[in-house]
């Protein structure tokens, strides 16, 4: 059979499952006239069971005639003797003790600072104990609000956030570097400018302006353009024109072929101070160049001169002749920015770029017009 408790197999005719101990018998079993409670804790019991399921002691009249041997061939009263029904009877419950005699006699007054409540039942008066002052400071004091994780045993430490400790330290780097330069306490900056200014002009030599003095400066204004404010005749303007046609046709006599011989001697030399001294002669002509446009430009003649096709003719003879030496330079630019120990050999393709693709255009208009462009006197 199935015992209906536990649901596990026993034997049939059982009066007592041997797993759960609950009574399987037939309805005509002992009966009770009245309830059984625990002796220990005072539960009601089932009349069919044998131990409380609330403290696990015995129940009452476990030593019955009836199941007297199975029980004590199981051990199950070993520990537990059998209360008579005068010991019952006669047993007078506790009277349950209030938390003011509790604390009273488990806790040192004199430690604790926990003083008696007023009791009845107990005789014991009630005093008024003044508030310390420190718990109406307590009180008065805003509370902090507590992390759930927060350890209440522990002082609490206060965390300052990571963005406010990075921002801090990036400011101390930023005002110490900014202190360092402005201060130079170990006064290396001025060799610092002085490198950087030479590897500057090393490496850009297009860009560098010359320095000039004060004086220097006043007398190149006063010479580079002839009576700004007067409007020249024609025969002024003719002379000026002639004069300016000889020096643009002297670059491309005198000096341009001698740009192109230092270039194509120089611009592979290793020795680095070598490149750069034969570099001088292109960018001195270049200079000239631009003078000389800047002195077309700044002409001032009679708005019907007769003269006017011959300006914008030295005005395209001094372009072309610009362009030719300024391919030259940006070249030199490039081979000057190689540093000595590498080799010049694999960048002679590089160097070589702007002249190749400037290509021969302007060399050709300007030796196809530099002729016939020559001014002409007019009357």
């Amino acid at each position: 059979m199935i015992c209906p408790h536990c649901l596990k197999t026993i034997e049939d005719g059982a009066s007592f499952c041997p797993y759960c101990n609950a009574y399987v018998g037939p309805g005509d079993g002992p009966e009770h006239t009245e309830f059984v409670f625990c002796e220990g804790c005072g539960a009601r019991l089932s009349p069919h069971d044998r131990t409380c399921p609330k403290c696990g002691r015995p129940a009452p009249g476990i030593l019955s005639e009836d199941a007297a041997a199975s029980d004590l061939a199981a051990g199950r009263t070993a520990g537990f003797p059998r209360l008579t029904q005068e010991q019952i009877d006669t047993e007078v419950p506790h009277a349950p003790a209030s938390a003011a005699a509790v604390l009273s006699d488990a806790a040192d007054p004199n430690e604790t600072c926990v003083l008696p409540a007023f009791d009845k039942d107990f005789g014991i008066p009630k005093v008024d104990i003044p508030t310390p002052v420190s718990l109406h400071d307590d009180a008065q004091k805003p509370k902090r609000k507590v992390h759930p994780d927060e350890d209440a045993y522990h002082k609490h430490k206060r965390h300052i956030p990571k963005p406010l400790i990075i921002i801090a330290v990036l400011a101390v780097v930023c005002g110490g570097a900014y202190w360092f330069v402005t201060a130079d306490p170990m006064g290396v900056m001025p060799g610092f400018y002085d490198q950087f200014g030479q590897a500057a002009q090393t490496t850009f030599p297009t860009r560098q302006k010359g320095e000039a003095t004060e004086d220097d400066t006043k007398q190149d204004d006063s010479a580079e353009v002839v009576q700004e404010d007067t409007v020249l005749t024609d025969d002024q303007l003719y002379t000026k024109l002639d004069s300016l046609y000889q020096t643009i046709v002297s670059y491309n006599n005198d000096q341009i072929g001698e740009v192109i011989d230092s270039f194509n001697n120089g611009y592979l030399r290793t020795p680095l101070s070598t490149r750069q001294e034969l570099s001088q002669s292109a960018y001195a002509l270049r200079d000239q160049i631009k003078k000389t446009q800047d002195e077309l430009n700044n002409l001032k003649y009679q708005d019907d001169t007769v003269y006017a096709d011959d300006i914008a003719h030295l005005k395209q003879l001094a372009e072309w002749m610009y362009e030719r030496v300024d391919v030259i330079c940006q070249s030199w630019d490039i081979s000057l920015a190689i540093p000595d120990g590498e080799s010049m050999s694999s960048h002679q393709s590089e160097i070589l770029a702007p002249i190749a693709q400037g290509g021969n255009s302007a060399l050709n208009q300007y030796d196809a017009n530099v002729g016939s462009w020559k001014p002409q006197q007019r009357s």
